[in-house]
């Protein structure tokens, strides 16, 4: 009669593991967690419903996306406080809503493209990955958003996966102006990680960035450039040379320009997003990931 009893209840409980484990599989989800901080011009104040006359330096973004195509926004904005990563005084709202992945089958170089709605929104709001852990805000034409030398549109995942490789297509370069300058923000140790001739502080939090590309004036193929950083508030210039390099090991569709700067032991190799944006790679061409201040990326100023 033990027996019996003991082989139905282990039976009981071997229903039980199975039926609970069956219902936490079920209502287990996963999130992707993409936080950054962007400018706060007329387009993005449009897409986030925040009224124009509101002054936005920046915009603080946390974007949570489940496995079951919906998403929570929030964001956070107002005026940069000098000297600080805060805002002077902020505002706050929440968007909750879903998402779709399509499939882009525009020749811009981006396999999908992210599509996030909300009854709280005007409009879709689009974005593509730059990599597993890199994200870029789309402008409602399906261009990366051009930011400026404050932030980027960069969102960047808070826990980084494994794969990091680029997943976009570079557009082939058709921009013949003979002089490009490029500026923005990004954070300070990971750069001085792989160039420690640098020597910034411990205390660095950001670096400043400007970088000018000249071409040749008759084969407009790419000749010298200078680079100045601002670390530890002092500025820094350098000069060097640069080159377009087509291909990674794992994406023979990425183009790479290639920085050999005089004073610095190591080339910094940017990837071309399209004319407007580009994105710091490592030293294994894998874009560099940012935190929810500043990201890897550097914007074309506008002339």
């Amino acid at each position: 009669m033990k027996s019996v009893k003991t082989i139905i209840r282990n039976s009981l409980l071997v229903g039980c593991i199975f039926l609970t484990a069956s219902c936490f599989g079920k209502n287990t989800k996963s999130e992707t967690i993409l936080i950054g901080s962007t400018p706060g011009d007329d387009l993005i104040k449009t897409m986030l419903a925040i009224p124009n006359q509101t002054k936005v330096d920046f915009i603080r973004w946390n974007l949570i996306l489940d496995n079951e195509n919906v998403f929570t926004l929030d964001i956070t904005y107002g005026e940069s406080k000098p000297n600080t990563l805060d805002f002077i005084s902020a505002e706050k709202q929440t968007f909750n809503g879903t998402y779709s992945i399509v499939n882009n089958r525009e020749k811009n170089g981006f396999k999908e493209i992210y599509q996030l709605k909300s009854d709280g929104l005007p409009g879709i709001i689009s974005m593509t990955q730059i990599s597993e852990n890199l994200f870029h805000i789309l402008t409602p034409q399906n261009k990366l958003m051009n930011g400026n030398g404050g932030w980027s549109y960069s969102l960047n995942r808070k826990v980084a996966v494994d794969s990091g490789e680029i997943l976009i297509s570079s557009p082939i370069p058709d921009d013949k102006s003979l002089q490009q300058v490029f500026d923005g923000r990004t954070p300070c140790q990971e750069i001085a990680a792989g160039h420690p001739e640098m020597k910034v502080s411990i205390t660095c939090f950001k670096l400043k960035w400007k970088l000018t590309l000249n071409r040749d004036s008759v084969t407009h193929l790419p000749t010298t450039c200078t680079i100045r950083t601002v670390v530890d508030n002092q500025p820094r210039d350098v000069s060097g040379t640069w080159a377009i390099i087509k291909g990674t090991a794992t994406n023979p569709e990425a183009i790479i320009y290639k920085i050999h700067a005089n004073d610095l032991a190591e080339p910094i190799s940017l990837l071309l997003g399209d004319e407007n944006v580009l994105f710091f790679l490592d030293q294994d061409n894998i874009p560099l990931i940012g935190n929810e201040d500043f990201s890897f990326t550097m914007n074309k100023r506008v002339q």
